[in-house]
């Protein structure tokens, strides 16, 4: 029997391995939870990357612009597209049209009219921009940007009568109603045949005078609806407004008084007598209102009201007027009291030679009126 012993080996695997074991089972969660961090880490980076302003591409864009929009509309559409183009190309007119259109679908029209308005200084003028952020900032209830827009379109096209009614829209809701009239006064003016004219456009004139205070003179331009068409034209309603405004304004007794029989001249001149002032007026019945030069103003002791000027069209353009009040005008025996009329701006000879106005309906819609070839019949309108 050999004497040589065996080597000892102490082999217990549960005890010789439990360290590593331990070790390893402590190493996971740890190398988890850096794991864990880095991927929050990174989706933290992404996520503040995509919608961080700091690392927008389309900043510039925005800022020319002068809007403000969620990094979320990028993925609207073809937004990012559009906005890759204006990036180039700021004044691309057809990739600006259609980003605009884009930003008022997404649910941003007050966003779309800023960059409209934006476009028009920095690019183009362009009257069809102007009228859909016009419509827009309408859209929102936001009445002085809308107005600041009319304006801009007024402008640009002033015998435009669709721009006229917008500004005076824009004034109305604005609750600037004397602004209001003078602009709605300037798109009838602007119309070469009022017995085509809507009804609803005479209603506004009348309806501003009324918001201003002066209920006898919101009657005439609903008078001045009728007399082209009594007939056709005279309604339970319009025969209630004024009605209404008469007995507002205890109209009755000098609204219209008498009658007059006048032959009118080959000139188409006759005597009419404003404020105690004679004067030499041409009868225009396609006219809304009496229009008069500064001199005869002058000398019927008017004062030209020059805050909200009505432009009226004339043969070779347009011409402003500031608006007034006669006391009273006499054709006659045919007499009116507080008839609103016009008063030309530094033109002498407006009228023609020898003419101190027109004779409009502001006066003769106050009257039945009888035209024949040469001669001009008024009676006295019974009134409730």
């Amino acid at each position: 029997m050999s004497n040589i012993k065996e080597p000892f080996v102490d082999f217990h695997p549960d005890r010789n391995f439990r360290p590593h074991v331990e070790e390893r089972s402590r190493f996971l969660p740890i190398l988890f939870g850096v794991l864990a961090l880095l991927a929050a880490c990174g989706y933290g980076g992404y996520y503040f990357y995509e919608n961080s302003e700091s690392f927008n591409p389309y900043k510039k864009v925005y800022d020319r612009l002068g809007i403000e929009l969620p990094r979320t509309f990028e993925k609207f559409g073809r937004a990012a597209q559009h906005l890759e183009q204006l990036r180039r190309e700021p004044c691309d007119r057809v990739a600006f049209s259609a980003f605009a259109t884009l930003v008022e679908s997404a649910g941003y029209p007050r966003e779309s009219a800023k960059s409209l308005e934006s476009y028009n200084r920095e690019c183009t003028q362009s009257d069809e921009m102007l009228e859909a952020a016009y419509a827009a900032y309408t859209r929102v209830g936001d009445h002085k940007a809308a107005l600041r827009v009319a304006d801009e379109l007024v402008k640009s096209d002033s015998g435009n009568k669709t721009y006229r009614f917008w500004r005076g829209n824009a004034h109305e809701r604005a609750k600037d109603y004397k602004a209001a009239l003078a602009d709605y006064i300037s798109t009838l003016e602007l119309f070469s045949n009022l017995s085509n004219v809507a009804s609803s456009q005479f209603y506004q004139v009348s309806l501003m005078y009324d918001k201003i205070g002066k209920p006898c003179e919101a009657i005439s331009p609903l008078e001045t609806y009728l007399s082209y068409n009594v007939k056709e034209r005279q309604t339970q309603q319009i025969a209630k407004l004024i009605s209404e405004y008469s007995r507002k304004g205890k109209c009755a007794a000098t609204y219209a008084n008498g009658s007059a029989r006048i032959v009118i001249p080959p000139s188409n001149r006759i005597d009419v007598t404003i404020n105690g002032a004679r004067a030499r007026m041409i009868l225009d019945t396609g006219a809304t209102q009496v229009s008069i030069t500064p001199e005869m103003a002058a000398r019927a002791r008017i004062v030209p009201d020059t805050s909200d000027l009505v432009e009226v069209k004339v043969v070779g353009g347009l011409m402003q007027q500031a608006s007034g009040y006669a006391q009273s005008i006499q054709v006659g025996s045919a007499t009116a009291a507080n008839v609103p009329i016009l008063i030309t701006i530094g033109s002498k000879d407006a009228f023609g030679p020898e003419t101190d106005g027109l004779l409009g309906m502001s006066f003769l819609s106050r009257f039945t009126m009888t035209l024949s070839t040469g001669l001009v019949e008024l009676q006295q309108k019974v009134r409730n």
